[in-house]
């Protein structure tokens, strides 16, 4: 199941995350994804028996109680929003991802007051998005996350933590992105996510 390849993956990272994240930030990032990982993994064996929006949403309610953070907030309310996304039921499993992805990206935008180029996980999900909204595939959506987070490291820090410590910032990814782009990853290699 692609939740379970996706939180076990994650878990993996904490302490790259935690890295990333203590350059600029808190240095909990990878705390909060092992944390919700685990959350998810127990999770995972009821989602199958869920519509899928449901599922979306019973794991954006599941990270808002067990990962309160501020990167487990945003992604709750992300996943939240992405699972009331108005998505067809026809729609090609590409078509669907993209807009729940899209949903999440614009949740994500309006309640973090980020924007494309802020040096956020927006930079990751926003490439890969519009790749897949271009009809790509979900290893092109996932090498996009992987340039945008990479792409971070030369962005100037305008919000969050990092905005006040921007010359700490410069030269190193932003975790968030990086977070994305790991979940990207982990997905793309575990699904195809036939067109």
């Amino acid at each position: 199941m692609l939740v379970e390849a996706v939180a076990r993956d994650l878990a993996t990272h904490r302490d790259e995350l935690n890295r990333l994240d203590g350059v600029a930030g808190d240095g909990d990032l990878g705390l909060t994804a092992a944390t919700a990982a685990a959350a998810l993994l127990e999770l995972a064996p009821s989602l199958d028996s869920m519509p899928e929006e449901e599922a979306i949403r019973r794991c954006g309610r599941e990270l808002a109680t067990r990962a309160p953070s501020t990167g487990g907030t945003l992604l709750a309310f992300a996943l939240m929003a992405a699972g009331k996304a108005e998505v067809g039921s026809e729609a090609r499993p590409t078509a669907r991802a993209a807009a729940y992805l899209r949903a999440a990206a614009d949740t994500i935008a309006a309640r973090g007051k980020a924007a494309p180029g802020d040096r956020t996980m927006l930079d990751a999900l926003l490439p890969a998005v519009e790749a897949l909204e271009r009809g790509a595939t979900l290893r092109e959506a996932a090498d996009a996350a992987a340039a945008g987070a990479a792409a971070t490291a030369a962005m100037e820090p305008t919000v969050g933590r990092a905005a006040w410590l921007a010359d700490r910032a410069r030269g190193h990814e932003d975790a968030g992105a990086r977070l994305i782009a790991m979940a990207f990853e982990a997905a793309a290699r575990e699904t195809t996510l036939g067109a």
